[in-house]
């Protein structure tokens, strides 16, 4: 298989996993728990399974990236890469104020320090999650660049003979 094949499937992984766990996975848990706790730690597990992608998938493709030598490629991985430890960082955290607190965290009030601190930690997560996503589908767009796809390129044979 080629570099580029494989960088492709990385990105397809990196793109939808992250995709799959906003858009379906997180929402569908929620949903379907018959409360939020139990829906955190379906979550929580799906999340710390994701951080492997999230910072695996970056990582390989700025292996792959360096000797091609494309900077602003091998610079938003390298973003994406710092994101993905943030956020891997802040989920830990997140784990330890759920273990800290004595009941579950919706059933704290409002206005308990500890829950507000959930609710910040949460909000940072969730956002750090976005810009993974957002990166990964930047890094495919600048791949895709790199790389016509095999109809664009026979377009461009194409052309260049009806040119002769």
């Amino acid at each position: 298989m080629s570099g580029h094949l494989i960088a492709r499937l990385i990105h397809a992984i990196w793109l939808g996993s992250g995709l799959f766990l906003i858009a379906v996975a997180a929402p569908a848990a929620f949903r379907g728990a018959p409360n939020a706790t139990i829906a955190a730690d379906i979550v929580g597990v799906m999340l710390s399974r994701w951080h492997y992608i999230g910072l695996g998938a970056p990582l390989l493709l700025l292996l792959l990236d360096w000797r091609r030598g494309r900077v602003y490629v091998l610079a938003v991985v390298f973003v994406a890469i710092l994101i993905a430890a943030a956020q891997a960082a802040t989920d830990l955290r997140i784990r330890a104020v759920r273990a800290k607190s004595p009941v579950p965290i919706s059933e704290l009030s409002r206005e308990d320090p500890l829950r507000r601190q959930f609710g910040r930690l949460h909000g940072i997560s969730s956002l750090l999650l976005l810009m993974q996503v957002i990166a990964a589908g930047i890094a495919l767009v600048m791949d895709r660049e790199a790389y016509p796809t095999p109809s664009s390129a026979v377009r461009a044979m194409i052309q260049s003979e009806t040119n002769l």
